[in-house]
């Protein structure tokens, strides 16, 4: 009996001595792997950054490092616990690392920036041009000399605006195109709708009205007078341009722009006729005075419907008429040197005449 006792503490004693030797040995659980510290630098600070920034990684992990440099900087090199001038690097965790980026400054690259004029002469460019660093943003702007329109931006621009900003990363060329400036324009009228300027109005003499664009003007011919509609403009030296046509009645008529109207009694007067004449006249104090006598053209349109261009140039003491692109005759008078204009007819036959007006221009000589 005494020996089976001791047996069975005997058995005791080395179960226990196993589960505790297993215990030490970790073959009671799977263990716990080791973890390692990535610590990443920039060089010098501000210069660029590292993705991924750092952290705690596995035992034996594998990280993939990049390097981006900040605007004005390049990479140079991995330091600390890598190598290698690729901006991407890779290392094995195995233990704590501490990886720095290097970067250095990236030289400063320089473009030119050419700019032209066409035609030459006809305006300038601000600034005119020069070396500018690269992605440098530079804002031009045109003006146009006298005589001249800015018009478009050509080269390495585009656009109509007279400014335009252009990013320096090339050689760049541009060039400011302008156009010729037409003459400044002291009033018009295309007639396609009544704005007030002008009368309208109907009487025993005749009627002023508005229809499809045009001024109409209808004059009997038993009126004392012609029938008119003045503009209630000034000007003194200008360019008159309007077209006129026969709509019905006699074709023995006068359209007749006056210039440089004082009053009723006192102005300049010079007119076509649909049957084909042409004549200057001035009233002063109510009395006509003919400068041009009656004279026929064969520049002029004539018949219902027919459209003609008056052309009046009142210049200094200088009177001209021109139609359709013709000169017909000019004289020189000192009377009257600025007034209002006024567009009238005129029926010397029949019963009556009715003329209208369209797309009338006033510009400075």
């Amino acid at each position: 009996m005494i020996v089976i006792a001791k047996r069975k503490y005997t058995y005791l004693f080395v179960i226990t001595s196993l589960v505790l030797l297993l215990s030490l040995l970790g073959l009671t659980g799977c263990p716990t792997p080791g973890k390692f510290t990535l610590t990443t630098n920039v060089s010098p600070p501000g210069a660029g950054s590292v993705s991924p920034s750092g952290g705690d990684y596995d035992s034996g992990m594998s990280v993939t490092l990049t390097a981006t440099p900040a605007s004005g900087y390049t990479f140079d090199y991995w330091g600390g616990s890598a190598t290698g001038t690729n901006t991407s690097t890779s290392i094995i965790m195995n233990s704590d690392k501490s990886v720095t980026a290097n970067f250095e400054a990236a030289p400063i690259t320089k473009f030119t920036l050419t700019t032209n004029v066409s035609p030459s002469g006809a305006g300038s460019v601000s600034p005119s041009g020069g070396e500018y660093d690269s992605g440098a943003t530079v804002t031009l702007t045109a003006s146009a000399a006298s005589g001249y329109n800015f018009d478009y931006w050509s080269g390495s621009a585009s656009g109509t605006n007279t400014t335009t900003t252009i990013t320096m990363n090339s050689d760049k060329s541009v060039t400011a195109n302008f156009a010729t400036a037409g003459p400044t324009v002291l009033f018009s009228d295309d007639f396609s709708q009544d704005t007030g300027v002008w009368d309208i109005f109907s009487d025993a003499n005749g009627k002023v009205f508005y229809e499809n664009g045009w001024l109409h003007v209808i004059n009997h011919t038993d009126a004392p007078f012609c029938t008119y509609s003045v503009a209630y403009q000034y000007f003194a030296d200008f360019i008159l341009e309007v077209e006129t046509k026969l709509i019905d009645g006699t074709d023995d008529n006068w359209h007749q722009v006056s210039c440089r109207w004082q009053s009723e009694g006192n102005y300049y007067d010079l007119s076509i006729s649909a049957d084909g004449y042409y004549e200057i006249f001035k009233v002063v104090n109510g009395e006509k005075i003919v400068l041009v006598e009656p004279t026929r053209s064969s520049y002029i349109n004539q018949g219902v419907g027919a459209v003609n261009l008056i052309h009046i140039e009142c210049i200094g003491s200088s009177l001209s008429l021109s139609v359709n692109g013709h000169t017909l005759t000019s004289v020189t008078d000192t009377t009257f040197s600025a007034g209002d204009i006024c567009l009238e007819a005129s029926s010397l036959s029949g019963t009556f005449t009715e003329i209208a007006f369209d797309n009338l221009v006033v510009t400075e000589p």
